[in-house]
């Protein structure tokens, strides 16, 4: 019986060893085809999208998930005891990462397998000769077809950006090997990009029109001259667009857009009359609400109304920056009729000297004229878009209009339910959240100067927080005006720019009349603010403004701070809430652990601009984790310093 056992044992050991070889050989055959896909795929690529073979990039993507599912499944035994083998000279790190880089690998080339093999079709219209924006309509269908293969690479991708999330948790980044690192960069770079492009593109179809024409209303908004969503609307336009195709394209100056004379019109928002003394609700006005859709509503209503105007879509709004990198992808592009042509270096300078009255002109045809490049600006994007598309780079164009809505120079608000949630999950809708993850910090600022002292004005933000079971803020604004200080008084407006056709610099180079709302989650109290006068012979209401900061009605599911300010030319204007924040800032986990997330929103169209946040924890916390990194940590303070020029999320978990 005892030999019978030992061959029993030595036959489990001998299959033991011929199962485990046969893993390490299927294991070793798929690495070794793995590493011979990335020079296939670099030489594949080397002539850009429009040399790539489809053929030849399906096979390529299919065996990268066949080799990558190989691996996936054949270690899958090692997965359970990775995360205790940190301890391995050398390749812990290594070791531990190793079961979410196997998921993030799996999910990543399913993905790409269900988006390259459902739009190949597409691949191939796209590398004719003649392809043009013209022949978008014959992509619609393709697209419209890979419509469940492409959702489910969004699934995918998800699953992939969860892994990604699980890795930075599980192991420091700067411990990983080099060239782990590297692929992780050249991930993080474009997965973002990723998920909104296979979150938005089935829905492509619908946005152009391939069921019926749709009509968009397109906000020109100048941060020149800052509104809560980007900026004051200086220009309107209607784009339709059916079967992928843009069927009429017409821009006008936003103030001829109301029909004052024949039709009455309401009362704005208050502070437009308290502080500019505006007795009617303009179409020019619309953009009061940093809620991007309660604004993109009422902008709709008012061209509606005063135009008698068939209903809208969708709105889109955009400012001087937007078209600055649409030109950047576009390449220069010339204006009929002249001999100009417009780049990225020259467009912002372009802009403003349009405006500008030119020689030989009366000033009434200024009047009536000077907004009338954007439609000439607009016509020409449109060709260049429209016959020299094969001069444009697809992916450069796509980088840049995500950047542009993710800087915040671009909003989406489409009144299709399924569109606009698509729009909201990507955050380009400009919707501020309901249900914020904790803390949540939004300054909107709205020039009521009459003036483009934007261009001037620098500002800055400092927050702290302190973290106990009352929790408490601390917010501090910090305006600097960087023109010369003058000789000459403010006085609110520019009286001069009709009467003189004043150059656009002159109606910059003025003083700042700034009315600054500031959102905290709901439930938020003020507990003392800094207080403003505004004398009441720099108004045009001669009424002295003396006041602190005030709680107003403004969005019902935040708490809103306000105060009206100025800003000389020259000077440096500080303005200040403290507040108590709701106990829910506050998140206990199931691990005994709490955290504190800061969602902080920039403005649209606000330039970049320097976010100081100090959180202090409570008395005895131990910080656990922190990001982004922060500058300093010292006792129970942590510091952060950010380049506010995107939506930031700050999350800090302490025991």
């Amino acid at each position: 019986m005892a030999r019978i056992a030992r061959l029993l044992v030595l036959a489990g050991v001998l299959v033991l060893l011929l199962w485990l070889g046969l893993k390490a050989w299927r294991v070793y055959q798929s690495a070794q085809s793995l590493l011979s896909i990335e020079p296939e795929a670099r030489a594949l690529m080397a002539g850009g999208v429009k040399q790539i073979d489809p053929d030849a990039a399906e096979a390529l993507v299919l065996r990268a998930r066949t080799d990558i599912a190989v691996l996936h499944d054949e270690l899958a035994i090692i997965r359970p005891i990775a995360p205790y083998l940190g301890w391995v000279p050398r390749l812990g790190p290594t070791l531990v990462a190793s079961p979410h880089l196997l998921e993030m690998a799996d999910a990543g080339s399913e993905a790409g397998a269900l988006a390259v093999t459902s739009l190949k079709p597409a691949l191939t219209i796209f590398q004719r000769e003649d392809f043009g924006m013209t022949s978008l309509g014959e992509l619609l269908p393709v697209i419209s077809d890979a419509a469940p293969e492409l959702e489910d690479a969004a699934a995918a991708v998800t699953r992939y950006a969860a892994a990604r999330d699980a890795l930075s948790a599980a192991v420091p980044a700067d411990t990983l090997p080099w060239r782990v690192r590297q692929l992780l960069e050249v991930s993080d770079e474009w997965l973002p990009i990723g998920q909104d492009g296979l979150r938005l593109l089935p829905q492509l179809p619908a946005l152009m029109g391939q069921d019926g024409p749709r009509r968009y209303l397109i906000l020109a908004q100048n941060e020149d001259e800052m509104r809560a969503t980007g900026g004051f609307i200086t220009g309107a336009g209607v784009i339709t667009v059916q079967g992928g195709r843009i069927t009429d394209l017409e821009f006008r100056d936003a103030n001829n857009v109301d029909n004052w004379r024949d039709k009455p019109y309401a009362f704005p928002p208050q502070p437009f009359y308290d502080f500019m003394r505006l007795e009617l609700f303009g179409f020019r006005d619309a953009n009061f609400w940093p809620e991007f859709p309660v604004s993109a509503e009422k902008a709709m209503q008012l061209y509606e109304y005063g135009l008698d105007a068939p209903s809208f879509d969708g709105v889109i709004a955009i400012d001087q920056e937007f078209l600055r990198v649409l030109v950047d992808a576009t390449g220069p592009v010339p204006i009929p009729g002249t001999d100009q042509r417009i780049s990225a270096d020259n467009v912002l300078q372009t802009l403003r000297q349009a405006r500008d009255i030119q020689e030989g002109q009366e000033i009434q045809e200024w009047v009536r004229d000077r907004k009338a490049f954007l439609g000439g600006f607009a016509a020409a994007i449109q060709a260049k878009i429209e016959t020299g598309f094969g001069s444009i780079d697809p992916l450069k164009l796509v980088t840049n209009l995500v950047g542009a809505a993710e800087e915040r120079h671009l909003s989406i608000y489409m009144r299709d339910p399924k569109l606009g949630a698509v729009l909201a999950a990507n955050g380009w809708d400009g919707s501020l959240p309901q249900a914020p993850p904790g803390d949540f910090l939004m300054a909107v600022d709205t020039n009521m100067g009459y003036n483009k002292a934007n261009i001037f004005v620098e500002r800055a933000l400092d927050y702290e927080v302190t973290l106990a079971s009352q929790p408490q803020a601390h917010l501090t604004i910090t305006y600097r005006h960087t023109g010369p200080t003058p000789g000459e008084p403010c006085y609110q407006g520019v009286d001069q720019e009709f009467e003189e056709a004043a150059e656009y610099l002159a109606i910059a180079d003025q003083c700042y009349w700034n009315y600054l709302r500031v959102y905290a989650p709901a439930g938020s109290t003020l507990l003392d603010s800094s207080r403003h006068t505004v004398p009441g012979e720099t108004l045009y209401s001669e009424t002295t403004w003396d006041s602190a900061g005030q709680t107003i009605e403004d969005i019902p599911w935040l708490t809103t701070f306000a105060n009206f300010l100025l800003v000389p030319r020259g000077e440096e204007v500080t303005a200040s809430f403290t507040y108590q924040l709701p106990a829910g800032v506050i998140v206990p986990l199931a691990s005994g652990e709490s955290l504190y997330q800061l969602d902080i929103r920039k403005q649209p169209g606000m330039k970049d601009e320097k976010v100081r946040i100090t959180v202090n924890l409570p008395n005895g916390a131990t910080l656990i984790e922190a990001s982004p990194a922060p500058i300093a940590v010292d006792g129970f303070r942590i510091s952060f310093e950010l380049n506010l020029n995107r939506n930031e999320l700050v999350a800090i978990r302490y025991r």
